[in-house]
């Protein structure tokens, strides 16, 4: 089978390039779906495919798999993690699979090239992956000093090749990998919202140097603006609606679902129990819903309009709005 040519953006000197990469092909086989696996780094770092991936991927249908995967020798998943959990979720046993001849660095080089922006990773989540490149790098760069006659105490120059070098397979800029390198302490909850592009690299890094506490409640502001400006964007977006499209609470069911709220006890932690009420100036005298309350507190009655009725303290709130009181 023909090599396979995999095109690698890359920036230095000023400048944008494209390096062309020839890798071996061994040929077309069918895999079953068990012998898939995810890189080492990918399931170290728990990534996953984001629901628009797999949404996109699933508006295809069958077509989603005229495609073969990219795959090593061993089955390591390069090109096509989200057709494979496709896959997974309509009970297909085998997949079209093209088998490349590479190790695990080279593997990992082109799985960072195949998920840049466009195919739903960010830019931290590209970072940490690239970052297990590191100690091949460092070990590469010494090599190539002491060859060209440098002194082997230059740590320095050793230290700005790798993340030269990090920052290439990335696909990012060196300086956010300088920063994610001073995000080791920040808090846990950051961190995760940093992974799922809730939030950018640069805004954590300004937060990195104060208390877990305060990162914090820093997060939970930075929630409460985004959510605020998506209820507005919504609101204007339903204010168009005619009045006989939308559903009425009679002041019962507001009593009722007042009544539940009080009672809701969140399961994500032991202090959050708030849910935060955000206050939008739009005229008149309408209550605005978030579907999962929605769907939580109202049930359909024999008459087929939906009531609400509180629920038990045991109830669960789960989402955007519970991670906003934590």
């Amino acid at each position: 089978m023909e090599p396979c040519n995999v095109m690698t953006v890359q920036k230095g000197d000023g400048a944008t390039f494209v390096r062309r990469t020839s890798l071996s092909a061994t040929g077309l086989v069918m895999r079953t779906t068990n012998e898939l696996l995810k890189h080492p780094a990918y399931a170290e770092l728990q990534l996953s495919v984001s629901p628009a991936q797999f949404a996109s991927i699933k508006r295809l249908g069958e077509s989603a798999f005229k495609d073969p995967l990219l795959v090593t020798r061993q089955g390591v998943i390069i090109d096509g993690y989200a057709r494979k959990e496709y896959a997974d979720t309509l009970g297909i046993s085998t997949l079209l699979c093209v088998e490349l001849e590479v190790g695990e660095e080279e593997a990992l080089r082109v799985i960072l090239n195949k998920h840049r922006r466009s195919a739903g990773w960010n830019d931290y989540n590209r970072i940490r992956m690239a970052s297990r490149l590191k100690e091949v790098v460092r070990k590469r760069a010494r090599a190539n000093q002491q060859v060209g006659g440098h002194l082997k105490g230059s740590s320095k120059l050793t230290e700005a090749n790798v993340r030269k070098e990090i920052a290439r397979a990335a696909g990012v800029c060196e300086g956010n990998v300088t920063k994610v390198d001073q995000l080791c302490n920040a808090d846990p909850e950051v961190l995760k919202a940093l992974a799922s592009g809730e939030i950018r690299i640069h805004r954590a890094w300004l937060w990195r140097q104060l208390a877990w506490q305060q990162q914090r409640e820093r997060l939970r502001q930075h929630r409460l603006r985004e959510l605020k400006r998506e209820v507005c964007t919504l609101v204007h977006k339903h204010r168009a609606r005619t009045e006989a499209g939308m559903e009425s609470l009679m002041t019962a069911d507001l009593g009722r679902l007042i009544q539940g709220l009080s009672t809701l006890r969140s399961s994500d932690s032991a202090d959050s129990e708030s849910i935060p009420i955000v206050r939008i100036d739009a005229p008149g005298r309408i209550v605005f819903l978030t579907t999962e309350l929605y769907e939580l507190f109202s049930h359909e009655g024999a008459s087929g309009r939906r009531t609400f009725e509180p629920i038990h303290s045991e109830g669960t709130l789960k989402g955007h709005a519970s991670r906003l009181g934590s």
